[in-house]
């Protein structure tokens, strides 16, 4: 009989043919370096107003000053004011149309000489594009050739696009509905024209903040730091940030499994809300029961990964805790516990040792429970 199988390949060839596959899998799973995610954070952008080419000519700008003040504001985003002055100068008695484009979602006034002349709402209709919108004002030929246009618009900010993975500090792994921004990077760009030669801008964020590279203002908090700037032809000017210090929501956090005990073996209910400041730092607050005679409120800390350097990398963590149990006998113990598991489903053993109190004999309690997140 014919035997229509393949050679038998020796064990060596079988080890070559399987290099490929497992150098895929080692640069999926090895760390990135660190420069990877130094990719530009996109912001809302403002911008001067800006004269029709016909009326260009005529028109000259002969101050410009910007300034950006932000307070932190819910979910992780930051309440900002954004307000510009400019001096503009015409050579002619003649109608100047000026255009002011502003990032959607803002409510903008435009002054000119101190007399309101346009507003928006946010709810308009974008004019152009999907982030930004556009209001249009007339510089008319009765008023005088030389006036101050000043620009404020109101908007929230919040944390800056990027092309690198956001999703994996610690709140957003574990909680993605709940802190569904999990940096706390934000970012605001400034397209000036060509003149003047230098433009005064300005920051304030009433919390610490460090800039990004390159750094147009030192860290500060709570003041205002302003600095003059030469232009660099037609590049924007980015002011972009962190708060190191952000304090994110976290979320809630239940868990399923089975404990023992001097009982027995029991189910095991939890049930809390948990949070990461800073990011590598986790604290929590649950509520544990067998479903029928222990109940007790456990805080705890857990000490974890910030990041994780890929998907496939598990999230892991270890910790302590003060479980404090209210029945069958109010008395105070100390836990210890671990954690092992891929975004929000995570698999939690736990050690808990009540010493004697009050004349009643020390117990050791544990479990082994499921864990979700939302």
């Amino acid at each position: 009989m014919l035997d229509l199988r393949p050679p038998a390949q020796p064990p060596m060839t079988r080890a070559f043919a399987l290099l490929p596959l497992l150098a895929a899998l080692a640069a999926l799973a090895a760390p990135r370096p660190a420069g990877a995610c130094d990719c530009a954070l996109l912001g809302p952008t403002f911008h001067p107003p800006y004269v029709p080419e016909a009326f260009a000519a005529a028109v000259t700008t002969t101050e410009e000053v910007a300034g950006l003040t932000c307070r932190p504001a819910r979910r992780g985003r930051l309440a900002c004011t954004w307000s510009a002055r400019y001096v503009l100068t015409r050579a002619g008695a003649t109608d100047v149309p000026l255009t002011f484009a502003y990032p959607t979602g803002a409510d903008i006034v435009v002054r000119l000489g101190g007399d309101i002349v346009a507003s928006s709402i946010a709810a308009l209709d974008p004019r152009f594009g999907v982030g930004q919108r556009e209001l249009f004002v007339t510089w008319p030929a009765g008023q005088v050739n030389d006036i101050v246009v000043e620009v404020r618009a109101d908007l929230q900010i919040g944390p800056a696009a990027c092309g690198c993975d956001a999703g994996r500090t610690t709140n957003r792994r574990r909680h993605p509905l709940v802190s569904p921004a999990g940096l706390p990077d934000y970012a605001v760009d400034y397209r000036p024209q060509p003149g003047p030669e230098s433009v005064r801008l300005s920051l304030e964020l009433r919390r610490p903040w460090r800039e990004h590279r390159p750094g147009l203002f030192p860290g500060g908090e709570g003041r205002r730091i302003t600095r003059d700037l030469r232009k660099d032809g037609d590049e924007p000017i980015k002011l972009a940030f962190k708060t190191p210090l952000r304090l994110d929501p976290g979320g809630p956090i239940a868990g399923v499994g089975l404990g023992f005990s001097p009982e027995g073996l029991r189910p095991r209910l939890r049930l809390g809300w948990e949070l990461a400041w800073p990011q590598m730092w986790v604290h929590s607050l649950v509520i544990e029961t067998d479903a029928r005679a222990r109940v007790a409120v456990i805080p705890a800390w857990e000490l974890t990964y910030p990041r994780v350097p890929h998907r496939l990398v598990p999230d892991s963590g270890v910790g302590v805790g003060a479980p404090i149990q209210l029945a069958p006998l109010a008395r105070p113990g100390v836990r210890v516990f671990a954690r092992l598991g891929w975004l929000w489903c995570h698999l939690l053993g736990t050690f808990d040792v009540y010493p004697a109190f009050r004349g009643a004999p020390p117990e050791r309690l544990g479990s082994l429970m499921l864990q979700f997140g939302l």
